[in-house]
This record gives structure tokens, sequence and C-alpha cells, in this order.
């Protein structure tokens, strides 16, 4: 597995592109593969996501319950307007934190 920075006891997953259909596979063995490690303190940065659509919704809100599952906790970072829009509107804001950037959601 990928080693990811850990900001304040954080780690912080960096994505890009696309969090549609096509990546969220991907994504999703990601997620699961931190959660293994038994990581429940997560940031997961979408300064450089461009499109989310609800496959990649899902599996941002499937990482955070298994975090949660384990005491843990799931934040979205730096979401570019339209991503951060789909995120409020969904009402999935309300269980997955977003912040405007890493920094503030490590603090």
């Amino acid at each position: 597995m990928k080693d990811f920075p850990v900001a304040n006891g954080w780690t912080v997953v960096p994505l890009s592109g696309d969090l549609d259909d096509f990546s969220a596979r991907e994504v999703r063995h990601l997620l699961d593969a931190l959660a293994d490690t038994g990581t429940t303190r997560v940031v997961v940065d979408l300064t450089a996501v461009d499109f989310l659509d609800s496959t990649g919704l899902n599996v941002l809100i499937g990482a955070a319950r298994r975090v949660r599952g384990e005491q843990g906790t799931l934040r979205l970072a730096g979401a570019v307007p339209r991503v951060r829009d789909l995120v409020e509107l969904s009402g999935v804001a309300t269980v997955l934190p977003l912040y405007p950037d890493v920094a503030a959601a490590c603090a």
C-alpha cells in the first residue's frame, strides 16, 4: 500500500481527476486498505478532484462509515466549488464534514 502524509495525527489521502464510476473501485480499494491498517483519522484531499458523481460520493460515505465503525473520523478537504456543492446539496456534508483545505481539516 502507498504511504500517505500524516499531519497532526491525520492521514491525508490526496485524490485527483474524476471520482466517478470509472475510478470508484480503485478509490474504494485504497480507502479500504487504509482502514485495514487501523487508520482511523483520515482526511481525503479533494483539491485536485474535478468531478464527483453519486458513485464517488457513495465510496466516500462507505469509507466514512467504516472508519466510524472503528471509532474514527473521515473528513473532506479542499473541494472545488462544483464538488463542494454536490456534497452540500446531497446532505452528505452533515456526515462528511467539509473543510476549506487540508490544514484546516487536520487542525
